[in-house]
């Protein structure tokens, strides 16, 4: 469908809930629907994420993902008070990339509409860029430290470690002024080295995750036993499961899960899809009990150079290494900018 299609559907959506949900003061449009061409087809592979705020103490859990009209929707729900702080929203990468960009869909108050003019007046300062990137330094560096294997299962182990490894494309896409996307993160971080002359740089953040290429053929194996994985875990996980991406795990979370990652490995740099095939065997593996699907795990590890569960620590040592030359790159973007 058209993104003015889907943007009117997911408008639509917001006016009918707030008219039955008390404590919404606004929503808008967040993630990779922000950079989608009004013309252009969304593809079924792709949610859009919407972000409802609620006044103080009104805020539900994560709604997670739902299908209206035929529309994936992602919904999001946060407390107003994160808002309240300029200096807060412009330094924080998911509500200063959204609020730059302005796509509102209820602000019955004009609360929004404000916050997205003082936004977009700071967003590209180099100041509110540098503290966006060093938040997820941070980030990395809490992660590693806080790193205790043996009170983690394996599945939460392999949560963590790809997604601290996912980190290291932020400042990257942050520099760049990109939106750090969480399907596409590796992809999109080679685009902006790309653009300003540094693609070299690429396979040495990709390596931190894929340390040897696979390629397409194997990954295809790989991937069709996360099939399997996901289509058992749909049918295992407990109805209200408390986790914030149950809903991933799903039949309407399919075309994201499944099909997002069949698109990357499809591409010409299958390596791209690695991250989120990971980061959904974990969710597969954290929502439900399928011992008998870790063999297949394991051996999606082994071909990333994970043979035994001491080495997710030496692998986040090295994310943790790479660091400087990561803040490097950060700062040569910022130059050419």
């Amino acid at each position: 469908m058209k993104i003015l299609h889907n943007h009117k559907i997911a408008e639509k959506w917001v006016e009918d809930y707030a008219k039955s949900v008390p404590g919404i003061r606004g929503a808008y449009v967040s993630g990779s629907f922000l950079q989608a061409q009004a013309g252009d087809d969304w593809p079924e592979s792709s949610d859009i994420d919407i972000v409802l705020v609620f006044e103080a103490g009104a805020c539900p859990p994560k709604i997670g993902k739902l299908r209206t009209e035929g529309v994936l929707l992602e919904i999001t729900c946060m407390d107003e008070g994160e808002f309240q702080d300029l200096g807060h929203v412009l330094s924080t990468h998911y509500l200063a990339y959204a609020l730059n960009a302005g796509m509102i869909l209820y602000d019955p108050s004009g609360t929004l509409a404000r916050l997205h003019e003082n936004v977009k007046k700071e967003y590209a300062r180099p100041e509110w860029v540098e503290a966006r990137c060093e938040k997820h330094y941070q980030r990395i560096e809490q992660s590693v430290a806080g790193y205790v294997p043996e009170s983690m299962t394996l599945p939460h182990t392999v949560n963590g470690w790809a997604f601290t490894t996912g980190i290291t494309c932020s400042p990257i896409l942050l520099a760049g002024l990109q939106n750090c996307t969480v399907r596409k993160r590796y992809p999109a971080a080679r685009q902006v080295l790309e653009t300003y002359g540094m693609g070299g740089f690429y396979p040495k953040l990709l390596s931190l995750l894929v340390p040897e290429p696979l390629g397409r053929e194997r990954l295809s194996v790989h991937m069709k036993e996360l099939e399997k994985t996901f289509a058992l875990a749909c049918g295992r996980k407990e109805p209200g499961a408390p986790y914030p991406f149950a809903s991933d795990i799903s039949p309407e979370g399919a075309p994201v899960a499944i099909g997002g990652s069949w698109e990357l490995i499809e591409g010409s740099h299958p390596e791209d899809a690695v991250f989120w095939m990971l980061a959904t065997f974990a969710r597969c593996h954290i929502l439900a009990d399928m011992e008998e699907r870790l063999p297949a795990l394991w051996a999606f590890l082994r071909d990333l150079g994970i043979t035994r569960r001491e080495d997710f620590a030496r692998r986040l040592e090295a994310v943790r290494g790479f660091l400087p030359e990561l803040r490097e790159a950060e700062k040569e973007i910022l130059r050419k900018m």
